[in-house]
């Protein structure tokens, strides 16, 4: 498996996440699924809440972003309550994805939108690890395979793309010297999704909810 990133490396994600939060989401109210760290950044930025699927990670979501109201579960959050969901790394954990995308579509306010990150076992991370990818999951699926996913949902494609080559190494090579990791650092920087699908680690959707 990938050596675990070190705090830059965990830094900088995190920044680009909120920053494409706020590019192609827009200014909330915001929902963001167990990630406690990004409702903390977001909160500054407009109203938001979190939502997880168990106590305990509720309880660290509270702690991370003090005074932000979390849900337990999807279930919990009112019908179109919100006008962006923010889903990183939460899909492809075991769950039932498709009821998760559904309770999304439900949450959304029409014409809200969804930004989510999802591993692409297909792409180009994969293909430069011999098989020791650190996305690997049970029952993954491949860029196409969750468009599928979202559009049968009702949801609308609104950008797509990938994260690009953002762990390593993918080699000998240290990922910082690593000519392929570049334009992931690029993305990061400029804090949009450029990237082509199936170019990097994960797959990173803008899905709309229409507004007829």
């Amino acid at each position: 498996m990938h050596a675990a990133p070190d705090a830059t490396a965990d830094t900088a994600p995190l920044s680009w996440y909120s920053r494409l939060v706020l590019h192609y989401v827009g200014r909330g109210p915001f929902l963001v699924a167990e990630h406690g760290e990004l409702l903390r950044r977001l909160v500054d930025h407009g109203p938001a809440s979190g939502v997880a699927e168990s106590e305990r990670a509720a309880a660290r979501m509270r702690a991370q972003a003090p005074g932000c109201p979390v849900f337990l579960g999807p279930g919990a959050v009112p019908s179109g309550a919100f006008g962006g969901i923010a889903a990183f790394d939460v899909l492809a954990r075991g769950g039932d994805d498709e009821k998760t995308v559904a309770d999304w579509v439900r949450i959304l306010a029409p014409g809200g939108r969804a930004i989510v990150l999802v591993p692409d076992p297909a792409g180009r991370g994969r293909a430069l690890t011999d098989g020791e990818w650190a996305g690997e999951r049970p029952g993954n699926r491949s860029h196409d395979d969750w468009r599928q996913v979202f559009t049968a949902a009702g949801l609308r494609v609104h950008r797509e793309g990938s994260d690009g080559l953002i762990r390593g190494p993918y080699g000998r090579i240290p990922p910082l010297l690593d000519p392929r990791t570049a334009p992931a650092r690029t993305q990061q920087a400029i804090g949009t999704l450029f990237l082509n699908p199936g170019e990097g680690e994960n797959a990173v959707f803008v899905l709309e909810k229409p507004a007829d």
